[in-house]
């Protein structure tokens, strides 16, 4: 009876996480990262751009960064049996703050939403989250009647069905139980806070088992979307796992009319320059992108390979912030590291599913920082429950 109960449970947890990955525990590295936990950056790292002109006559004195505090619980749950995962946070140009993430409804049940909250930053840098709203769900039947998660939100000019809307978000959704033949859907609202309109009745990227194989075959999902014009024009990232492997993908769509979605291209990205945990050319999944206008950098956050072999192991112990320039070919890029944030640092034994802090558009905010939001989670059986949302923040060299 026992054992049949963990088996329940782990199916259970098995369900809810988008980015299963194998793969041989090894220890953390035992040497010290190229960056401190502090967030301090070694001089060979991107340089924070200048927002400032210097005058002919005399320059402009240096922006104070005033760099938050990492490691901090960004906000609790009321009721027990609730997790969230998958943050990922949008700043607008006012300095309001906006996080996304995946969440439970009912305590105890595995059905992922979209939930929101509305920040208020504070003069130490640190935000203060209003309540929860859920701002979409999943449908009532078809695609993603299961779960919907992952989400990814950025601002725009979208016409839908005859009305304006100034706001996109992309989300994987499912109706497996098997963590097989992800897909990935858009909405759109009229505010950050939703609620989402979903787009059409099918997804925009589609993605169906091979039946001559008897691989996993996890679909696509994990998006993130970065706008090229502010406008309609969009860059897609996100995961694709078949029977070729995982990998990280890019589209680019034009978007502004979304009764007639437009795919321009697709592109594998590149792998060049990624190294796991044991220095082995590794892979992306679960991928967050931000995009540099000032250095013309993208920024990546993922987790980290290969996942500890103790419960969970599903989940990564460490995660990463990498870099590449921007290329003609995203085939062509090689990534370079920033940091590999390990459970030394945050004090978890487990650091998963990460996401930026952007602005409306995906790009930086022009803060002189990188703010990660990360998920923790302990160990063992019930290690669902105690997924909960952090900060890490990196200062960039002046």
């Amino acid at each position: 009876m026992k054992s049949r109960y963990l088996l329940c449970v782990v199916l259970l947890l098995s369900i809810l996480l988008c980015a299963c990955t194998e793969g041989e525990y090894i220890s953390p590295p035992t040497e010290k990262p190229s960056i401190e936990s502090s967030g301090a950056v070694s001089s060979s790292v991107p340089q924070a751009s200048e927002t400032a002109e210097k005058s002919d006559t005399e320059s402009q004195e240096p922006q104070k960064i005033v760099l938050p505090s990492s490691n901090d619980l960004q906000f609790t749950n009321e009721k027990n049996g609730i997790y969230n995962y998958c943050p990922v946070a949008m700043q607008l140009s006012d300095g309001t703050v906006y996080i996304y993430y995946c969440t439970n409804k009912e305590s105890y049940k595995v059905i992922d939403y979209v939930g929101c909250r509305k920040g208020v930053r504070g003069e130490d840098g640190s935000i203060v989250w209003g309540e929860e709203k859920i701002v979409f769900s999943p449908s009532e039947s078809g695609w993603d009647s299961h779960h919907v998660c992952d989400p990814s939100v950025i601002a725009g000019d979208f016409e839908y069905g005859g009305e304006h809307y100034g706001y996109l978000l992309a989300y994987l959704g499912c109706t497996s139980y098997d963590n097989q033949e992800n897909k990935i859907g858009i909405a759109v609202a009229n505010t950050p806070e939703g609620p989402f309109v979903r787009v059409g009745t099918k997804p925009l990227i589609d993605f169906v088992k091979d039946p001559s194989v008897s691989v996993f075959q996890w679909g696509v999902g994990q998006p993130s979307l970065v706008s090229l014009d502010k406008k309609g024009r969009v860059q897609l990232f996100y995961t694709r796992g078949d029977k070729d492997g995982t990998r990280l993908m890019m589209d680019e769509w034009e978007l502004s009319d979304l009764d007639a979605p437009l795919k321009v291209s697709t592109t594998t990205v590149s792998r060049s320059g990624l190294r796991d945990l044991n220095d082995a050319l590794d892979f992306m999944n679960n991928a967050d992108i931000v995009y540099d206008a000032e250095s013309n950098r993208y920024y990546s956050t993922s987790d980290c390979h290969p996942n500890p072999e103790s419960t969970p192991n599903f989940i990564s112990s460490h995660f990463r912030i990498n870099y590449f320039e921007k290329k003609a070919s995203m085939m062509m890029v090689s990534w370079l590291p920033l940091i590999t944030v390990t459970p030394k640092i945050t004090g978890f034994s487990r650091n998963h599913n990460t996401g930026f802090l952007r602005d409306q558009y995906g790009h930086t905010t022009q803060n002189g920082y990188l703010t990660v939001f990360y998920t923790m989670s302990v160990t063992g059986n019930d290690s669902l429950w105690s997924y909960r949302i952090y900060d890490y923040n990196l200062k960039l060299a002046p």
